[in-house]
Order: C-alpha cells, then sequence, then structure tokens
C-alpha cells in the first residue's frame, strides 16, 4: 500500500521547485521542524505589512471516475473545500476553477462527463452557493499507438482537478496537521460518510480486492447560513 502512487510520498514533486517567491507566502507545502509536505492549503499575504490575504486549496478523485463519475467530480469538490478550511474561511467568498479532463467521442465517456458536469455544476454547488467562475477543459485524453502490428489505446476516464480560492481578512488563524506535543492534544475523527463504508476506487480496494463495491460521494450541502455541512 505504501508504494502505491496516490499513498506514497509526492515529496520529490513538492521539493523540484521553488517553495516561495516573493516574500508575501504565509502558509507554504512545508510543515513542522521536519518539514513535511502535508499543508491543506496554501496561504498568501495581499501586502508587506498587513494580515489579509488569499487561501488556495485543490482536490481531485480521478479514480472514482471509473465506477461512478459524477461521484468522482463531487468529491474533487468537496475535497477542495474540506482542505480549504484549515484557513479560516467564510463559505460565501469562496470561489472554484475547474479543470475538466475527457476523452470525448469515445463510447460511454461523453454521458458521464455531461453527468459529471450537472452533478457538479447544476446540483451541488448552487446547493453550496458556490459558484465556478473560471476553468479550463482538455477533451482528448486518450492515446493510441501501433506494437508489433496492433494497435493499442490508453482511455483516460473523466476527471475534475478543482482549485478552490478564497480572500481571508487574517491569515493568522490558518491552521497545520502539526501535532504539538507540548501540550495534551486530542485527535477527533469525523465521519463524514455517517457510518458508511464505500470502498470502489479506493486504494486498499484496488490493490487487494476485484469484487465490485460501493463508490465514495459527497453530500456535503448548505443546511443554514451558519451550517454549510453535514
Amino acid at each position: 500500500m505504501l508504494s502505491h502512487p496516490t499513498v506514497a510520498s509526492k515529496r520529490f514533486l513538492v521539493s523540484i521547485g521553488d517553495r516561495t517567491v516573493g516574500g508575501m507566502t504565509h502558509r507554504d507545502q512545508m510543515v513542522g521542524p521536519w518539514q513535511v509536505p502535508v499543508a491543506d492549503c496554501a496561504v498568501t499575504l495581499a501586502d508587506y505589512r498587513g494580515f489579509a490575504g488569499e487561501a488556495m486549496s485543490m482536490g481531485e478523485r480521478t479514480p472514482l471516475a471509473s465506477v461512478d463519475a459524477p461521484a468522482s467530480g463531487r468529491m474533487a469538490v468537496a475535497e477542495a473545500i474540506t482542505n480549504l478550511l484549515a484557513a479560516p474561511i467564510e463559505l460565501p467568498r469562496v470561489k472554484l476553477s475547474a479543470n475538466w479532463m475527457a476523452a470525448c467521442g469515445e463510447p460511454g465517456e461523453d454521458a458521464d462527463l455531461y453527468d459529471t458536469v450537472r452533478a457538479v455544476g447544476m446540483e451541488l454547488c448552487p446547493q453550496l452557493g458556490v459558484s465556478i467562475p473560471v476553468g479550463k477543459d482538455s477533451l482528448s485524453m486518450r492515446t493510441q499507438w501501433s506494437e508489433e502490428g496492433a494497435v493499442k489505446k490508453v482511455t483516460s476516464p473523466v476527471s475534475l482537478v478543482v482549485t478552490a480560492f478564497a480572500s481571508l481578512a487574517d491569515v493568522r488563524g490558518t491552521l497545520t496537521p502539526q501535532l504539538l506535543a507540548t501540550e495534551d492534544t486530542t485527535l477527533v475523527l469525523v465521519d463524514w460518510g455517517a457510518g458508511a463504508t464505500a470502498w470502489a476506487a479506493a486504494s486498499w480496494h484496488r490493490r487487494w480486492s476485484s469484487r465490485a463495491a460501493r463508490c465514495r460521494t459527497s453530500t456535503m450541502r448548505r443546511t443554514s447560513s451558519s451550517s454549510w455541512m453535514r
């Protein structure tokens, strides 16, 4: 499991470029005394004097699309917003950017893309009161080649990469996953799935089981002006 690409360390990717440029980075990817790249979101300052700034995070659940494309889109939005919760955000100020990728023209892919766009853009985001003002698309996510006289093809499932942004009045309330060993701390498990176990497309399921399983999805929704997630 530790060698699976979705579980293994991404340090070689995170540390391949500059961490901070310009002097206004409040929260970069590295956390704690051992500088582990586990920050939930990035936070920058708006200027050199004040504490206002911006928070940014990402979410993607492409493997789920091989089982349930709309669920993968909902989970991508949910991951981006819950990652952004490490900063002191207000949901009405959150804006999303959607990067859509699909192999249009392949059997079933156009329908999966339509269903995912509808699930995200017409159902989930309006329920949350969050808009997607910008985005891009790449709709030829396939490759084909010949090998020993045989034509081979690889087709990518529908992929949605969501980037979430929010302005902050004060960046100093940003949290990290670092535990404070000098204080008495408590780890709390929040069961977002309400007891449901959905293994399909999870790393464990793909490694150890070939049986069909129910796919994870998001039931995130706004319940009132102050409470917006179950």
